[in-house]
């Protein structure tokens, strides 16, 4: 039987950024502004992307590979990152879970809102799926029983259910 790793990760490059911004902003200076953000948020992918590199290739070394750009691009590397929010995890109170496996606000200083958005905003998190069949998918919409077994599973509230869901209700 073929052996998965599972880790869990939240990284941010947007410690500090806050200052700068607000400078930029009252200088109406929006390029700036703009380009401080992207930076920030392209540095915190960027590392992600870079852990997930020396997790299938050093760490827990199950995959060798070679890749171009293009094929890194195209993901033909083994294993998979999802994240809460996107299409294979639509669901972000599931931020919740990563924020308490990893003590992320005393490890990193970075915060959840109420709605589950990542403070500083330059941020990424998720899991790592270390083995050679996992992959990406999306999830369809969601009937009314399975919205109903979610939140038994849950232990929400359908109405909660509901509302975390939402854009995937049919």
């Amino acid at each position: 039987m073929a052996t998965i790793r599972l880790g869990a990760f939240a990284v941010t490059a947007g410690i500090n950024i806050e200052p700068l911004i607000t400078t930029f902003e009252a200088d109406h200076d929006d390029y700036n502004s703009i380009m401080i953000k992207a930076v920030a948020d392209r540095l915190a992918e960027a590392f992600t992307e870079l852990m997930h590199f020396k997790l299938r290739t050093e760490f827990w070394g199950y995959s060798t590979e070679a890749f171009d750009n293009n094929q890194l691009m195209r993901e033909k590397f083994d294993g998979i990152r999802p994240a809460p929010g996107y299409p294979s995890c639509p669901e972000h109170s599931e931020k919740e879970k990563l924020w308490g496996l990893l003590d992320v606000e005393k490890h990193t200083g970075m915060t959840l809102t109420s709605s589950f958005a990542m403070l500083p905003t330059a941020s990424v998190s998720g899991w790592y799926f270390a083995n050679n069949d996992a992959r990406y998918f999306g999830v369809a919409k969601i009937n009314q029983g399975q919205l109903e077994n979610y939140a038994k599973r849950k232990g929400i509230s359908l109405e909660q259910a509901e509302k975390l869901l939402s854009p995937n209700l049919e």
